[in-house]
């Protein structure tokens, strides 16, 4: 019986990471990521755990499961999938797994993996469909010094995502894409593509609007409310590490065949230099997104019922997030052990004044323009 348990024992392994996080932004005028102006570790932080059992030196399963204090996020199980890796080079996967589009897209929630405290938002709380059940395969391939990883994937999606405080329930019966890295001693190049023939959204408070534009005859601006088309994102990255230095960067274009959803396309460039364990690093991101206004062609001062259409059109107009952003942040991580980094961060957010520019604006004087404060730590056991 001992030796039983002491062979399970070793066919399971467990593992976890935990990050805290403090910041603020320096306006009372608007939210930034949930940032007000008093400081708060309730947005960023969690803790994970993790459980891989080997079946055999082919066969493995693996489960996370994600505490997070953020109130627009569920804790729970985050992924449970089965790996078969019949070789070195050949790997498949399946159950709900992380879409792998952006370079930090697996390990997004592992802040001890990256520089920053928040990965660029303008890419990485922007990119579509973060999680999906199906399956993926990888296949690694060697040529001399150069390693090329390939990946392509398909399944499903079905989540709740907040948008300006509103429950957004988004379902897609079919998902699909694939990347392709290389690596070469300390430069990487990525290009990843992320599909989805067929978006279907639904909206608690605006089920109604559409039924009554529908019931006054309004078909076609109904239909424009309708989300069901349509979404695409194509990825290009690129980066060189020396050890004492890197450049970095990522460029993302989302487009789409729904009328009401805005076409975005976002950057980043990221400089960092190593100074013994501290790192010091400076980053630019932007953002431009434009949004397909419906034309509200319900005439006003005719009846009571129309005008309450007219102006429930041009709310939901005003609802739909144009999130233009520029920032520059400049930051420092520390070492401390090998599992256990600190971190400090400034970053200047630059918004264009008539957009939401990532921000819950609480009134409208503000100018879309703030400074958010962070620190971190890091933690991987």
């Amino acid at each position: 019986m001992s030796s039983q348990a002491a062979e399970e024992s070793e066919k399971l392994e467990l593992s976890g990471f935990a990050r805290a996080v403090g910041g603020f932004v320096d306006t009372d005028k608007a939210t930034y990521e949930g940032y007000d102006d008093s400081v708060s570790f309730s947005e960023k932080s969690l803790i994970a755990v993790q459980a891989d059992y080997n079946f055999s030196s082919t066969l493995s399963a693996s489960a996370q499961f994600l505490l997070h204090t953020d109130e627009d996020r569920e804790s729970g199980l985050e992924w449970l999938y089965f790996t078969y890796a019949p070789t070195e080079e050949l790997q498949f996967n399946v159950g709900r797994l992380r879409t792998p589009f952006l370079k930090y897209s697996d390990v997004i929630d592992v802040g001890f993996a990256y520089p920053w405290i928040n990965a660029p938002q303008q890419l990485y709380s922007s990119y579509m469909f973060s999680q999906y059940e199906g399956a993926n395969s990888r296949y690694r391939a060697t040529y001399g010094d150069a390693v090329v990883d390939f990946e392509v994937y398909y399944g499903r999606y079905k989540d709740d995502i907040i948008s300006n405080g509103v429950d957004v329930e988004v379902k897609l019966d079919e998902l699909y894409g694939g990347v392709v890295e290389l690596n070469y001693g300390g430069f990487q190049l990525r290009t990843a593509i992320i599909s989805g023939p067929k978006v279907e959204t639904t909206i608690d408070e605006v089920e109604p609007l559409i039924q009554g534009l529908r019931a006054a005859g309004f078909d076609d601006i109904a239909e424009r409310f309708d989300i069901n088309d349509s979404a695409n994102a194509v990825l290009l990255g690129a980066s060189y590490d020396t050890l004492s230095w890197y450049v970095s960067g990522e460029w993302m274009k989302i487009s789409s065949d729904i009328d009401v959803l805005a076409n975005l396309e976002s950057f980043y460039v990221s400089y960092g230099y190593y100074y013994e364990s501290v790192l010091f690093h400076l980053t630019y991101a932007s953002s431009n997104q434009s949004v397909n206004i419906v034309d509200n062609t319900i005439p006003v001062g005719v009846t009571p019922e129309l005008d309450l259409l007219h102006y429930s059109v041009e709310a939901l107009n005003a609802f739909l997030p144009t999130d233009d952003l520029d920032t520059w942040t400049l930051g420092a991580r520390w070492d401390v052990k090998t599992n256990l980094a600190l971190k400090g961060e400034i970053s200047f957010l630059d918004g264009k004044e008539g957009k939401t520019s990532f921000f819950d604006v609480e009134e409208q004087s503000f100018d879309r323009n703030a400074t958010l404060y962070q620190v971190a730590v890091e933690w991987v056991f």
